[in-house]
């Protein structure tokens, strides 16, 4: 068993983090970071768009999902949950928004969360800080975690409205390759019009509900 942290003690941010120290971490912290081989990274707090905006594709996500016609095999949507991509060295992701195979049975430490090898689809919505780590960063990383899918949100002024998604999809040599890219300045009413991972389509406009 790990030696308990201080979480109080600003000297604990810099030490090696491992799935012990993670399941004592009080939730304030724990969604404030991420962490990546075994060390904390903070993540900047979204702004409230980009979270409307997450919200909104995550529904559509889930109204895609309940219309499968047999729901076989079993997936889930979720939104601002923890992806496993390894135990040791600790290492998890926390997409804006996934879908991913059910997990029947609870695992030992990470219960019913997923791990990247669950994972069918993960979408980010990039944010002034998040640029090159959504569009590049995690680009690769998640094409070598093998997640089938991943969709890229811009926004205007990264801050909203959605200006464009694009969806990439997995090709048999393990690399992303384009399997559509909506631009709002283009003649589709449509932001997102797929059949896969299932049949989800959401209007420009439903993204924008919620907007300031």
């Amino acid at each position: 068993m790990s030696e308990a942290f201080d979480w109080s003690s600003p000297k604990t941010y810099s030490q090696p983090v491992d799935m012990d120290n993670y399941l004592e971490m009080p939730e304030d912290v724990s969604r404030t970071v991420e962490i990546k081989d075994g060390m904390i990274v903070f993540c900047e707090s979204p702004s409230p768009n980009h979270n409307i905006i997450s919200r909104n594709i995550g529904r559509a996500l889930a109204d895609g999902e309940a219309k499968r016609a047999n729901r076989q095999p079993c997936l889930r949507v979720n939104r601002d949950i923890d992806m496993l991509v390894s135990e040791v060295p600790f290492h998890y992701k926390r997409p804006d928004a996934i879908v991913y195979r059910c997990i029947e049975q609870p695992r030992n430490h990470w219960k019913t969360k997923p791990t990247v090898a669950d994972t069918i689809l993960a979408v980010e919505v990039v944010s002034p800080t998040t640029v090159t780590a959504d569009t590049i960063d995690k680009r690769a990383e998640y094409a070598r975690y093998g997640i089938q899918h991943y969709w890229i949100v811009r926004m205007a002024n990264d801050d909203g409205p959605a200006i464009s998604i694009e969806m990439l999809t997995l090709n048999s040599e393990g690399r992303y390759v384009s399997n559509g890219h909506r631009n709002r300045t283009d003649n589709f009413s449509a932001a997102l019009d797929t059949l896969v991972p299932f049949e989800t389509r959401v209007t420009w406009e439903e993204l924008d509900e919620g907007l300031d």
